[in-house]
């Protein structure tokens, strides 16, 4: 499998574990477990070989210095959000890294990471969508 293969089969596995997450309100330990598990998979190989991501040609000299950022920060709030999860299923929870609200924040910051994405997509034409994308689906796009 691709580096590139496999930060994509993350990236959504993710989405949908937090989209799980969000349906069964935190409780489901195996969902918790996986997430957890494949956020420290992504984190490790987001430090040790940097983020697959590139700041198209198209953006804005302001929003191309942005770009790498952006992303260390929704690798953070991942990392910080998996970290009260594991907390919380080891039975102790920090008071100040609550899991629920972790997951909340993240979600909310992957929501403005999807739209920002979408608009590269759509308004400045390029084609942002397929760098996260499974291949079979760039006919889609």
């Amino acid at each position: 499998m691709s580096r590139r293969a496999l930060v994509i089969a993350l990236h959504w596995s993710v989405v949908l574990l937090v989209l799980a997450m969000i349906k069964g309100g935190t409780s489901n330990p195996w969902v918790l477990g996986a997430f957890a598990g494949l956020v420290a998979l992504w984190s490790g190989q987001a430090l040790l070989f940097g983020l697959i991501g590139r700041a198209g040609p198209k953006l804005s000299p302001p929003l191309r210095r942005a770009y790498p950022w952006m992303h260390r920060t929704l690798h953070i709030l991942l990392a910080l959000t998996a970290l009260a999860v594991v907390l919380r299923l080891a039975g102790r929870p920090l008071p100040w890294l609550d899991a629920w609200t972790m997951l909340l924040v993240t979600l909310t910051a992957g929501t403005f990471h999807g739209l920002f994405h979408f608009w590269r997509h759509t308004a400045l034409y390029d084609n942002a969508l397929r760098l996260i994308t499974p291949r079979f689906l760039h006919r889609m796009l």
